[in-house]
């Protein structure tokens, strides 16, 4: 059966608002399958106990990592982890807030 196209998500959307400029998605590109890379090498080197792989992992990780981070100051927007974070954040304050009110 044959579907029609479904718009975006608003995940995809806001993705690619945030990732407008062609370095920045160029960084992305690179730097996301770097940073998967080295995340599932990590496993690898738990069993295998081999210190150049997770030498290799670390590399691929934080290389991956830093090449996104590199993107958004190209392009001038927040990393997704860090509004992650702050949203993680700002929620658990209102609840520390919301609960002391209640206590007192």
């Amino acid at each position: 059966m044959i579907y029609s196209p479904q718009p975006p998500s608003p995940l995809v959307n806001d993705w690619m608002e945030r990732h407008r400029n062609q370095a920045s998605f160029a960084l992305h590109l690179i730097g996301i399958p770097l940073t998967i890379i080295g995340t599932l090498l990590l496993p690898v080197y738990v069993v295998m106990a081999s210190i150049p792989l997770f030498l290799l992992a670390l590399t691929f990780f934080l290389g991956g990592f830093g090449l996104q981070f590199l993107g958004h100051a190209v392009d001038g927007t927040e990393p997704g982890e860090i509004r992650a974070l702050r949203t993680w954040w700002g929620r658990r304050r209102a609840r520390l807030e919301s609960s002391r009110v209640h206590a007192g």
